[in-house]
C-alpha cells in the first residue's frame, strides 16, 4: 500500500478496511525483524513518521524509551489519540504536523522511522532534509516503501508502480536497500476481493475475484541510512 492515497475520512468502512489489510500482511513479521535487524529501537528515542492511526506506534512504544509520534491528519489523529490512551503508553508524545516542519529541536532522535509514508523519491527532499536536522549523529533514518515486482503489483494502478524506480533515487542519496519478501494472507477469498478493490478499484477486484487468491506475494524495500 500508499499512503499517497489520501483517506479523506476514517469512517467505519474504512477502519474496517485497513484493519483486515493490517491482519493480511505480514502474517510472520518479517518486515518488522528486517527494521529491528537495521536500526534497533531498544532505549532509544523514535520519530514515527506518518502515525496514522497508532497500529505501529503502539508496539514501537514497547521497545522504544519515548515515541515521538507525527501526524498531519486531523481524523486520523482523533483515533490516534485514543489509540495511544487506551494501550496505555505513557512514553508516546503526539505530534500534530507535516514531515516539513517537525516540531523538535535539533538533534532531538536517535531514529526515525517512515513507513509507508510521505518518501516518494524525487519532490521529497524538503521533508527528508528537515528529519536530518532532528536526528542525532550517527541516527539511523529507516524508510519502509513497496517494491513491486511482485503478486499485487500486477493488480495495483500506475500511481503505485512508481516505487518501482525509487530504488535508485534512495541509493543516490546513500540509503542501502534491503528487500523483504512477504505476503498478504487473508482469510477468505472476499476479504481479498473487498480490499484490494478499495484501493486500487474494480479492475483489481475483479482480478482477485476471477483468481480466488487469498495470499499474494509481496516485496518490501527496507532503505536505510544513518546520518
Amino acid at each position: 500500500m500508499s499512503e499517497r492515497q489520501v483517506i479523506p475520512f476514517w469512517g467505519p468502512q474504512e477502519i474496517e478496511l485497513f484493519t483486515l489489510m493490517a491482519q493480511a500482511i505480514d502474517p510472520e513479521e518479517r518486515i518488522p525483524a528486517a527494521m529491528q535487524a537495521l536500526a534497533p529501537l531498544h532505549g532509544r528515542e523514535l520519530l514515527d513518521i506518518g502515525a496514522g492511526v497508532g497500529d505501529r506506534t503502539i508496539l514501537y512504544a514497547r521497545l522504544a524509551s519515548q515515541v515521538y509520534a507525527l501526524e498531519p491528519d486531523v481524523t486520523a489523529l482523533s483515533l490516534l489519540r485514543g489509540r495511544v490512551r487506551s494501550s496505555g503508553a505513557t512514553n508516546v508524545t503526539i505530534l500534530p504536523a507535516h514531515v516539513e516542519a517537525i516540531p523538535l529541536g535539533e538533534s532531538a532522535v536517535d531514529v526515525a522511522y517512515a513507513t509507508w509514508s510521505y518518501f516518494f523519491g524525487p519532490g521529497s527532499e524538503p521533508g527528508l532534509r528537515e528529519v536530518e536536522r532532528v536526528l542525532r549523529p550517527g541516527g539511523d533514518l529507516l524508510v519502509v516503501q513497496n517494491y513491486g515486482r511482485d503478486d499485487l503489483s500486477n493488480v495495483w494502478t500506475a500511481r503505485e508502480a512508481e516505487c518501482e524506480q525509487w530504488p535508485a533515487w534512495f541509493e543516490s542519496r546513500g540509503f542501502s536497500c534491503t528487500v523483504v519478501d512477504t505476503v498478504w494472507r487473508f482469510q477468505a477469498a472476499d476479504e481479498a476481493v473487498t480490499v484490494l478493490e478499495f484501493l486500487w478499484g474494480k479492475q483489481a477486484g475483479d482480478a482477485v475475484r476471477a483468481s480466488g487468491q487469498t495470499e499474494f506475494g509481496y516485496k518490501v524495500a527496507v532503505y536505510h541510512r544513518q546520518v
